[in-house]
């Protein structure tokens, strides 16, 4: 500390004592060659003092430089790169030229580099590629855009969280979500809510506006992400935000409204189909042909339930801002509101923000910025996912000769009419049952940067995060769940701050040598509490307040705290733009390790080479051509709390407090470690008209966080211990082409498409049952799925057969085995963007296969004539009455009606399913107003849009869609149980239409 504080009065000292040199004013216009219209957003920089501007809307630009600066560089995204000399002229024209520029900046960790220096494996995506998809989350738009990243979005559940993957997962217990950076703060990404067993989760990443992101770069590779140590076994993704622009302040405004529905919906039976196939349910079994005439249909019900419990939700989403500034001070103001209706009854996001970026230099050597975002969300969710009163399950079960309304009005109770599996009433769920959250973030953060010499810059930043998350969640009196009530009242607080004090050296030495070091040291401190209270019995449903209830049947509260502390180096260097190496070396100390083992070493390198830049390689149509290796170790601390010993403050003994320990301290407990080895190619055709980029990769993740049997002597059952291993390994490929460039149609197209083998190595427990439907065994992944298999249905008799894996002659959980992986083979995208004249389409197609899905909530309306209690066990698919063995010697999968339980197996592969689909993500056409005519308004620019979402799926899946997942409410659910559908909604079909214009 003591040296941390002499340093701080030693820059405060040298800030005092800095001195301004002379300047002089370099105006100009900066052009396209091709189309010689102005480039907006253009980036003009002065190499020596490292001072930068960008060119207004009509290509211009002012920059105050030393009058010993000799160049400018101006760069434009898909233009060359123009290097200006600088005369005794003070204003230029600048005419760039089109085609694909590898000295692009890219944002890496703690910094950037050019496109063309770069030597591991990332990704970056630009704000345009991000508007173009009107969502509550940005994780949509990376959604089959990114080789090795596999995105899928559970449920249809407004503002409900998604899951990400990038290569693989690589934990059991730990994380396997990447890291988020916003600005250089990591953010909470992580559900944190206590509401999660029986409804999707909230995305605490849906905070964040997607209209105020700049870029996005996905760091995959060791070498990438190993600047990130213990946080970069999963990957990270960087968010860069917009900031201010030197010229006039321009307002930006957007709007747009969009209109959802389901996808698709399993056809059920109506009121005499349902009735006649329990009839010959009936008669197959020696009942009867008029055995359940008794279901009365002659009252003309016939209920739909889906447009029951479905609806057309609708979303409105406005957003505002302005960006300005001069020569010193630039900032970025915006504003958002979004909305969005559940297509299910019962469910709606809502999200208010703000942001203001700040920057202002203060001379040619200090420059001081600040980032202040703020955000209040709402969810209203409903219980869907693994619970026996969710509304999707009770719906698919419900009864079709059953209303939904009593004539007085009230809910029609399902155990009134003629099926057992409904519990409740569906709509009485979704209308009355209350699950309702409120999150409220506030992330800041405030930077020096210090100029010590002109390649040597140092930067120190504070951030601080506060997320608050409050939860309610009311059961009313005289429901068939509870009699008398239930309610729960539940919060949850975390505050992050962090310290951040970096070096940075960029220098070329005779023209050949380029030397880019970087140097920094950090402290994080993360605090949480949370509080959990239930109550039962309440005399109204007016009041849901846990004070109102009779009896607290639990109230608990809980603290957590842990802190990193990080050093870091990292090394660039290429010669003679030809050869290129990185080398990284992070050490991150964590409390929540043991004291043998607090501190983590992650080292990483990376070498390329640029082989069309050699003398002896002279292939005119080959642009662009290198090659990527690297290697390197990063962690994983993501564990759910601080695995050391702790002491229960509830140990109370014969009405006396007192103080027990509630874990077993493992003092040598560590870090999971992930080493990846990664090779890779660029290559470049046709001044890179076409692109191609293809990645070998392989990631081996050791010393899994598990939890161990020890003695009961010790006083409990199990600790965590470093045991385990998993590998992942894959290809990945991407491919862009400029196919048509005319002057007035132009057509690109990207295609990407990612192989992966994930398998378990070694494991504490091998063969360890998790849940009822999958397993954890050395030799298959961490998603395998463990039924009892079907061997199809007896074409002479009609009846299901299975194995009996143990010869016992009884089908029961003992005969259940391996029957595949919930996790995709590949998956990908194919990104077309056409423009004519004004007019401009996008159509993004996404794909996935070779994974599994366990469709068990086919088994409350594909039940094959079962009854219960002598009543229908709930209603058939329309598919099933189609289907169903009716003669000797009939092929098909749907066995022959009966009351009995034989023909069916709830946890057997009767309900297994392929997972392959592909789907029209986004159709979008916009039109673009000519900019003349609209500055006589003015107006700068003005774009309308019609936009298509999830437009149609390709898919044999019979639920409502296959990226459904039930098992998404915590961490360890989504490495180890993905795969399982029962009850989770689908995805919605979203028509949006909207503008957005400049003034």
């Amino acid at each position: 500390m003591k040296l941390t504080y002499h340093l701080f009065i030693f820059f405060m000292f040298f800030i005092l004592g800095t001195h301004g040199f002379a300047q002089k004013v370099i105006t100009g216009t900066v052009l396209a060659l091709d189309t010689e219209e102005p480039l907006m957003g253009a980036s003009v920089i002065d190499p020596l003092s490292k001072k930068g501007s960008i060119t207004d809307f009509d290509g211009r630009f002012t920059i105050e430089i030393p009058n010993s600066s000799k160049t400018l560089k101006i760069s434009y995204v898909g233009y060359e790169t123009y290097t200006l000399n600088v005369t005794n002229e003070t204003n230029y024209k600048i005419v760039l030229k089109a085609g694909e520029s590898l000295d692009e900046v890219v944002v890496v960790g703690y910094g950037t580099q050019t496109k063309k220096d770069i030597s591991g494996s990332l990704q970056t995506i630009k704000t345009e590629d991000i508007a173009k998809i009107p969502a509550s989350s940005f994780e949509n738009a990376l959604q089959g855009q990114t080789p090795g990243v596999n995105i899928s979005s559970a449920s249809g559940t407004p503002g409900s969280a998604v899951n990400i993957n990038i290569r693989g997962v690589s934990s059991i217990s730990a994380s396997s979500q990447p890291l988020f950076i916003v600005d250089g703060v990591p953010i909470v990404s992580r559900n944190n809510s206590a509401l999660n067993a029986n409804i999707q989760p909230t995305n605490p990443l849906a905070d964040i506006n997607p209209n105020d992101i700049e870029s996005i770069t996905i760091l995959k590779d060791a070498a990438a992400a190993s600047i990130y140590g213990s946080r970069g076994a999963n990957g990270v993704i960087l968010i860069t935000t917009k900031r201010g622009e030197t010229g006039k302040t321009t307002v930006d405004v957007g709007f747009y409204t969009g209109f959802s529905e389901i996808t698709s919906t399993p056809k059920m039976a109506n009121s005499e189909t349902f009735k006649e196939f329990f009839n010959t349910a009936a008669a197959f079994d020696g009942l009867g042909a008029d055995y359940f005439d008794w279901i009365d249909t002659s009252n003309g019900v016939n209920t739909n339930i889906y447009d029951e419990i479905l609806r057309t939700g609708v979303t409105k989403n406005l957003d505002i801002s302005a960006r300005g500034g001069s020569e010193k001070t630039k900032f970025y103001l915006s504003g958002n509101y979004y909305d969005q209706e559940g297509i299910q009854i019962g469910q709606g996001f809502k999200r208010l923000s703000g942001r203001l970026n700040l920057d202002h230099t203060i001379d040619e050597k200090f420059k001081i910025g600040s980032t202040i975002f703020v955000n209040r969300s709402n969810h209203q969710r409903t219980i869907n996912e693994n619970d026996e009163y969710g509304v999707v399950i009770n719906a698919q079960g419900w009864d079709p000769t059953a209303p939904i309304y009593n004539e007085d009005g009230s809910y029609v109770n399902p155990f009134s009419y003629n099926t057992w599996w409904p519990l409740e009433n569906p709509v009485l769920i979704a209308n009355e049952y209350k699950n309702e959250s409120q999150s409220t973030r506030l992330q800041s953060s405030a930077y020096l940067e210090y100029k010590i010499i002109p390649n040597l810059t140092f930067r120190s930043a504070y951030s601080l995060e506060y997320s608050n998350f409050v939860e309610t969640s009311f059961v009313p009196v005289g429901t068939n769940k509870s009699d008398e009530g239930e309610a729960i009242f539940a919060t949850y607080e975390e505050t992050t701050w962090q310290l951040e004090n970096t070096l940075n050296y960029l220098k070329t030495f005779k023209e050949k040598h380029s030397l880019g070091l970087t140097g920094g040291w950090t402290l994080q401190e993360t605090k949480s509490q949370s509080s959990d209270q239930e109550g039962i019995g309440f005399a109204t449903n007016n009041s849901s307040s846990i004070s109102a209830a009779s009896t607290i049947i639990s109230s608990t509260t809980g603290k957590n705290q842990f802190g990193l502390q990080s050093f870091f180096g990292r090394m660039n260097y290429t010669f003679d733009n030809r050869y290129i190496a990185s080398f990284t070396l992070r050490a991150d100390g964590s409390s929540r390790f043991g004291d043998n083992n607090q501190y983590g070493y992650f080292p990483s390198g990376s070498l390329a080479w640029r082989i069309d830049k050699e003398s002896f390689f002279n292939v005119d149509q080959i642009s662009n051509f290198k090659l990527r290796t690297s290697y390197g170790i990063t962690g994983n601390q993501e564990i759910s709390s601080n695995w050391v010993g702790t002491y229960s403050l509830n140990a109370s003994y014969n009405g006396v407090p007192g103080i027990a320990p509630n874990r077993l301290e493992n003092e040598n407990l560590g870090w999971e470690k992930t080493k990846q080895f990664n090779l890779g190619l660029d290559l470049g055709l046709f001044n890179n008209r076409i692109s191609l980029t293809a990645d070998y990769f392989k990631k081996e993740t050791e010393d899994l966080l598990l939890s161990a049997d020890v003695p009961g002597l010790t006083g409990f059952s199990s600790v965590f211990q470093n045991v385990g291993e998993i590998e992942n390994s894959g290809l990945e490929f991407n491919l862009n082409a400029a196919i048509i460039d005319n002057d007035n149609f132009k057509w690109n197209s990207s295609f990407n498409i990612s192989f992966l083998d994930n398998k378990i190595n070694k494991l504490l427990n091998n063969g360890e049952n998790i849940g009822r439907n999958h397993i954890l065994l050395e030799g298959e992944s961490v998603s395998t799925l463990f039924l009892i298999k079907s061997l199809g249905v007896d074409p002479q008799t009609g009846d299901a057969l299975f194995e009996d894996l143990n010869n016992d002659g009884i089908i029961d959980f003992d005969d259940r085995q391996v029957v595949g992986s919930a996790l995709p083979d590949y998956f990908g995208g194919w990104l077309n963007s056409f423009t004519y004249k004004n007019f401009s389409l996008t159509a993004n197609f996404q794909f996935s296969g070779g994974n599994k899905i366990f469709n068990q909530s086919r088994h409350a309306f594909e039940n094959f004539g079962f009854t219960r209690s002598g009543i229908p066990y709930g209603n058939i698919s329309q598919r099933v009455y189609d289907n169903y063995w009716r003669t000797p010697g009939q092929i098909t999968d749907v066995p022959r009606p009966s009351t009995e339980s034989g023909q069916l197996q709830r946890f057997s592969t009767q309900f297994l399913e392929n997972g392959d689909y592909v789907r029209l993500k986004t159709l979008r056409l916009a039109y673009t107003f000519n900019a003349d005519k609209l500055k006589t308004i003015g107006l700068n620019n003005l774009s309308v849009y019609i936009q298509g979402q999830n437009l149609f799926t390709i898919t044999d899946y019979l639920g409502f869609d296959p990226e459904a997942s039930t098992n998404t409410s915590s961490q360890e659910d989504l490495n180890i149980l993905q795969g399982e559908d029962f009850g989770t909604l689908g995805q919605a079909r979203t028509i949006s239409i909207g503008f957005t214009t400049t003034f």
